[in-house]
Formats: structure tokens, C-alpha cells, sequence
């Protein structure tokens, strides 16, 4: 006798698909979080969850204690191991509804990649629980083959949501939700309480898992594409409201020239760069990247920042810096930074004092009064090598300059018609501004009439203008060329790198950046500081040296600009250029696309066909089915039939072109004229056979052939309709 396969290995591999696609949902935050630690949790809710809701299904439990039991066991997971707290108290309550049900806004508003937390882990868990727990429960008490993988697919959605736009792909995760899902519809194309033939069931995995496999390569593929590079994936933050709003303060370019004039100097922090400070003369507190012609400000989005900061992608040439910063009296709420900022240490880091731009890399903090804050900090900051009068200012779109004056675009022209390179264009406008009158009892202000009067203003000492004109100067003037400039407001620093120095009031300045592709953003000095007379000093540890500031122009570059043609700077509209052609790229993919989808078409129609007619009403019907079937995969091996052919005449027309191969459909034959002809209805026995005969005929046409027999799979000869034809001998039984 044949061996039967008992339904409840099926159940069971069923119950195994539920899970590792709820868990291939839980592996997306490996994006969202910084570091592994986020794994055993969900891993845990995706096993758990499954488990609870199969113990559930087996003892048949109704829907109200499942649920029950099933909460509660997320709720025990969720308070002992992913909070962590101890023996529930007077607060349980309040406690586990306060970080469960606030989790999902507390993951909107943190910088990413973030810290493994618990209030942060909360909502990861609880999707990846219950995603598990509903698909097995939909599994184990339902028939519709595609109703269990919701669940699991609304939790795959959720976590791409949660993750936004943090670059990376997600292969792992997206290979193992589709592997689990299509091998889940392979499994539950069949009759729930069935007990099939061993050899009909593998048959049909064996056909099946090849086309899962292929079909799952292909949607990891097209995650290579160009098409998916994610540079315009929807993240839901951007709808929402951040937790700091700095940009409402006061601009601190505004607030330049009180602290340069304010007598006697209040020290503002401490700094002592440690790793890689050479030659870092300045430290930043604020970017301004929005002018309106009037004021600076800083459009950019602040989150909540842990121990690690989101990087600028693409930023090679950077090296690396670290430093301690110590806060005294700087008021809050940006905050002295290095570069990029990509990582943060300090007591009060896990309480929420911090937020990251995170396009701008500026700190900030939510204490209006911040001293004694301190912390620790690492950077990156471009490196001025040989390479950095080759390179090409990067593409951005916030660099339009409204209501710009005609003469200032001029002014940019004239200044840089002689240069072809891009830097060497920003290097002849930062020439030129640091030759102007520089006054600090100049009239305070950097709008368009401010800039145009420092500018164009001859020499005359009425046009002179310090740091807060010639910063915005420069910006304006090298946005005006299409490049991607912004104004920095922070301080210089008096002393040495691995020395602990003290910076004041007197060390305010402003300068302009330029973002370069692979270098970040690269400050230039449109202010020489040989010029400036600072106030006599103060005492002796804060004191500046006597006489005028040493000046610290930007560090020279060893290799000389490049003199070579280069192409006209880019202005924000224009595109990068492509590495490969777009419109062949799009064609590969749209053909890709149509063929997966197609294929998946057509194999679903015939499986659904097959199990319509293998669960056919009546024995008679279901030998039949067996039957049409067989003829089916003759067709796909190219044997032509007709549809006014016997069952015995397509089983010798089938010999006579195969050959011996053809043997269970010569043996199926006569049990199809049976169930057509026979006086008595067919036994069960008779269809247990039919469908070996049709599993056994797969097989011996397409032995030691499985691409064949994939191919096979995939053609659609079967289901188009067979064509009449003569009959060429009496009908035989």
C-alpha cells in the first residue's frame, strides 16, 4: 500500500511558515536599530506568538480564551523581557499601557538608527506577536489558501514604515517572507482534513518549491535595481511633528555681534579634542540652510538622539574626531559640535536631553539653561586632500535664493569667470570678501541690502561688515553659482588639539560651508581674522593673546586647483547623471515585472484548477479530474490531443510519442472510461488510484529533468482550450 502523510505535518509546517514570516517582518528594524540586541525579543514574539495560537488551534479553544491567552502572553514577554521591569506592582497598569501604547510615536520622533530600548521595542514586539499569533490561528481554523499571510504581510508593511528612508536593502528579511508566504500557499493548496498519498504530496512540493524559490529571487533581484535605490521611500515622519523646534528660536547669526562686544567675556564651554584633532580651528553650534533675504534660518527636522547618529550617506572622505564638550554658561538650544556627529556619550544621554538634525547634523538640547551638560563626541569631518579641488559639489535642492538681485548674480559671474573648476570658483569669492573693510561697529544685519552694501560698496568704510555679512555674503553668492552653501555660526578655538580649552564670547564667528560629493560639507572663511582687534583681555585662563587674533585661514591644499576643463557647476534642477541608461533600465524592469507576474498567474490558475478538480463533488468527477490532468501534462510536453478523443485513443496516441514513459496514463485510462461508462459509481479506492496514476505520470515525464519539469509548470498550453477534431477510430473504452 501507498504511505499516507498525516495532516498534522502539515499543520505543523504550516504553523513553522506562520512564524518565520512573522519574524522575517521583526528582521526589518535591523535598519531602525543600531545594533543586533533587537533580535532575541522578536524573535521571541514571533515564536511565542506562533506557539500560543497553535496550542490554541490543536485543543480547539474558542476564539475568547485564544484571545485571552494569546494577550497574555505578549503581556508577560512584553514586562519582563523587552521593558524589564520587575514583579508588577500598584503601577503595572499605567506602566505597560504608557509604554506600549506610546511606542509607535516614541519611533517616529528618535534619530536612526537608535538605541536598543525597551520603550522603543515595545511596538516591534507587539506586531510581530500578534502577526504570528492571527496567521497561525487563520491557518489552523480557516480554508482560504491566502487569508493566514495578512497578518504577517500588514506587519512586513509596518516595519518598512518604521524603518522610512535609512538607507541599506532589505534582502534577508524580504527573501524569507516571500520564501515563507508562497511555500504557505504550496501547503494549503490542498483539503484541510485530506490524508493524501506521500508520493502526490512531494510531487507537489517538489514542483513547488522551485517556482517559490524562483519567484523569491526575483523580488530580492529587483531590490538591485537602480529603481530601488530608496532615495524617495515614503517615511511617515515627515507627517510628524518633531519634539524640538529650534528653527522658532532666535537665529544665532543674529546674536553674533552681542557676544563678540560683550564685556567681559563669559566662558561658554570646555573642549578637549582627542582622536584626529589635528588642525581643527572651530567648533559649530548651527547651520542656517533657509534665506529668504532677510534672515538665515535652519529648516532642517530635529529628533530625539541616542548614543548613535544618523550619517550622511555617500561621505568616504571624512576622518575621524572625538571630543569632550563640557557646558558653562551657553544658553541652550544648539549645542558645540565637530562635523558630522556619529555617536554621543554622556550620563544624560539615555534621558532624552539631546536631538539631531538630521539632514544639518546639529545639536540641540531641551534645556533652555544647559550647564554642566557634558558629553562625549564622535565625528567625521572632510579631509582637505589632494583630491578636493577635483571634486564636484553635491546635488541639492534647498539651495533657491528668492527675489535674488540682479547684482549680486553678476558679482558671482565676474568674480568667478576665470575659474573653471568649481572649487577654485568658491576659493576666488572667498579671496574677494576677505580683501573687504572689516568693522565690528558695523550696523548689524545680513539681508540682500546688508550683503549688496559690503559688496559693492567700493573700499568705503561705511561698506565695511564682519563675520555675520560676510558669511551670508559668501552663501548667497555661491548659491547664486547653483551650489549647495549654508552659513555656519559657532567659535573658533584658542588653543591646541588634546589640550583642554576654554572658549568665550570672544570666539564667536561665522563662516560659510560648501557640500562636496564624498567630502560633506567644507567650510570656508569669507572673513580674515588678521583684521579683527579683540578687546583687551580679560584674566589670565581666559585671556586672548594681545594684539590682533592670530589669523587661521583654511588649511592649504598641497595639490594644485585642477586647471583642466571641468563642467559648469550644477544648478538644483539639473539630474545627476546616470551610471546606466534609464530607459533600458526601466524596460529590464518592466519586463522583469510582467514576467513574474505572469508566471505567478499561471501557476496559481493551475493549481487552483487542480484542486477544484481533485475535491470535485462525486468519485466519478474527481477520476475525471485526475484524468484531465494527465492530459494536461502531456500537453506540456508537447503532445498535441483533441477533444473528441477516447481516454483509451489519447493514451495510445501518447505512447506512440513518448513512449514507455507514458505507462501510469495508460493505466489511468481505463478508470477515466469507467467513471464515464461503469454502471456502478467508483469507489473511493478507485480515486485514491487515479490520483497516483496522474502524480506517477509527473513523475516519469520528467525524470532527472527539474528544470523541465519547472518549465513545464510555467506553460500555459493547458490552459487554453483543446481544439475539435476528426475522429480517426470508433471510440474504445
Amino acid at each position: 500500500m501507498t504511505p499516507r502523510i498525516s495532516p498534522i505535518g502539515f499543520r505543523l509546517a504550516e504553523v513553522a511558515l506562520c512564524g518565520v514570516a512573522a519574524g522575517a517582518s521583526g528582521l526589518l528594524y535591523g535598519r531602525f536599530f543600531a545594533t543586533g540586541q533587537y533580535l532575541p525579543p522578536l524573535c521571541a514574539a514571533a515564536a511565542g506568538g506562533a506557539l500560543t495560537a497553535a496550542v490554541a488551534g490543536f485543543r480547539g479553544w474558542r476564539a475568547g480564551r485564544t484571545l485571552l491567552v494569546t494577550a497574555g502572553g505578549f503581556l508577560l514577554l512584553a514586562w519582563y523581557s523587552v521593558l524589564g521591569h520587575g514583579l508588577p506592582g500598584r503601577n503595572t497598569a499605567g506602566e505597560l499601557t504608557r509604554d506600549v501604547l506610546g511606542s509607535w510615536s516614541r519611533m517616529l520622533t528618535v534619530a536612526l538608527p537608535a538605541d536598543v530600548r525597551g520603550d522603543l521595542l515595545a511596538t516591534p514586539v507587539l506586531l510581530t506577536w500578534f502577526a504570528a499569533a492571527t496567521a497561525v490561528t487563520l491557518a489552523l481554523r480557516t480554508r482560504p489558501v491566502l487569508l493566514p499571510i495578512a497578518p504577517t504581510l500588514l506587519a512586513f508593511v509596518a516595519g518598512l514604515l518604521f524603518v522610512g528612508r535609512q538607507p541599506g536593502l532589505q534582502f534577508v528579511p524580504t527573501a524569507m517572507f516571500l520564501a515563507a508566504s508562497l511555500l504557505l500557499m504550496v501547503l494549503r493548496a490542498r483539503s484541510p482534513g485530506a490524508v493524501t498519498d506521500r508520493a502526490a504530496d512531494l510531487s507537489r512540493l517538489r514542483t513547488g518549491v522551485p517556482v517559490v524559490l524562483v519567484i523569491a529571487l526575483l523580488g530580492v533581484g529587483g531590490l538591485l535595481l537602480p529603481l530601488a535605490t530608496g532615495e524617495h521611500r515614503f517615511d511617515p515622519r515627515v507627517f510628524w511633528p518633531p519634539p524640538h523646534q529650534p528653527a522658532e528660536t532666535l537665529s544665532p547669526l543674529a546674536t553674533l555681534k552681542s557676544q563678540l562686544r560683550e564685556e567681559p567675556p563669559r566662558r561658554l564651554f570646555t573642549i578637549r579634542v582627542d582622536d584626529g584633532g589635528a588642525g581643527i580651528d572651530r567648533v559649530r553650534v548651527a547651520a542656517l540652510d533657509d534665506f529668504d533675504g532677510v534672515l538665515w534660518t535652519c529648516s532642517d527636522r530635529f529628533l530625539t538622539a541616542g548614543h548613535h547618529l544618523p550619517g550622511a550617506p555617500g561621505e568616504t572622505r571624512t576622518r575621524r574626531v572625538s571630543a569632550h564638550i563640557t557646558v558653562d554658561e551657553l544658553r541652550g538650544p544648539f549645542l558645540p559640535a565637530l562635523g558630522r556627529p556619529s555617536q554621543l556619550a554622556g550620563p544624560t544621554v539615555d534621558a532624552g536631553d539631546f536631538s539631531i538634525g538630521t539632514a544639518s547634523g546639529v545639536l540641540v538640547t531641551n534645556r533652555e539653561f544647559p550647564r554642566g551638560l557634558g558629553y562625549d563626541l564622535t565625528s567625521a569631518i572632510g579631509d582637505r586632500d589632494h583630491a578636493l579641488p577635483q571634486a564636484s559639489p553635491a546635488i541639492s535642492p534647498g539651495t533657491a535664493l528668492p527675489g535674488l538681485p540682479g547684482e549680486l548674480s553678476a558679482l558671482a559671474l565676474q568674480l568667478t569667470a576665470t575659474e573653471p573648476a568649481p572649487y577654485g570658483k568658491l576659493a576666488a569669492i572667498e579671496r574677494y570678501l576677505r580683501d573687504l573693510p572689516y568693522r565690528l561697529d558695523a550696523p548689524p544685519g545680513h539681508s540682500y541690502g546688508a550683503i549688496s552694501r559690503i559688496v559693492t560698496g567700493g573700499g568705503q568704510s561705511d561698506a565695511a561688515g564682519y563675520a555675520e555679512q560676510h558669511a551670508s555674503a559668501f552663501a548667497v553668492l555661491a548659491r547664486a553659482l547653483g551650489f549647495p552653501a549654508r552659513v555656519a555660526v559657532g567659535y573658533r578655538l584658542p588653543g591646541r588639539a588634546h589640550e583642554t580649552q576654554a572658549v568665550t564670547t570672544r570666539d564667536a564667528d561665522a563662516w560659510a560651508e560648501v557640500r562636496f560629493d564624498g567630502y560633506g560639507w567644507i567650510p570656508f572663511d569669507p572673513t580674515d581674522p588678521a583684521k579683527t582687534t579683540p578687546p583687551a583681555p580679560h584674566d589670565g585662563d581666559q585671556a586672548a593673546p594681545a594684539g590682533p587674533r592670530p589669523p587661521r585661514p583654511n588649511p592649504p591644499i598641497v595639490a594644485p586647483p585642477h586647471t583642466g576643463p571641468l563642467p559648469a557647476p550644477r544648478t538644483p534642477g539639473d539630474a545627476r547623471p546616470s551610471s546606466a541608461p534609464r530607459g533600458p533600465v526601466l524596460a529590464a524592469v518592466l519586463a522583469l515585472a510582467c514576467g513574474a507576474l505572469t508566471a505567478t498567474l499561471i501557476v496559481g490558475a493551475k493549481a487552483g484548477r487542480r484542486h477544484r478538480r481533485r475535491h470535485a463533488e462525486g468519485n466519478p468527477a474527481r477520476i475525471l479530474g485526475a484524468w484531465h490532468e494527465a492530459v494536461d501534462r502531456l500537453r506540456e510536453r508537447g503532445v498535441t490531443m483533441t477533444r473528441s478523443m477516447t481516454a483509451g485513443e489519447a493514451a495510445r496516441h501518447a505512447t506512440s510519442v513518448l513512449g514507455p514513459a507514458t505507462g501510469a496514463v495508460t493505466a489511468l485510462a481505463p478508470l477515466a472510461t469507467a467513471a464515464v461508462f461503469a454502471r456502478d459509481v467508483p469507489g473511493d479506492e478507485a480515486v485514491r488510484q487515479a490520483w497516483v496514476l496522474e502524480a506517477r505520470l509527473r513523475e516519469e515525464l520528467y525524470t532527472r529533468r527539474p528544470v523541465r519539469r519547472l518549465l513545464a509548470r510555467l506553460d500555459p498550453r493547458p490552459l487554453w482550450p483543446q481544439r475539435r477534431g476528426a475522429r480517426k477510430s470508433p471510440p474504445q473504452g
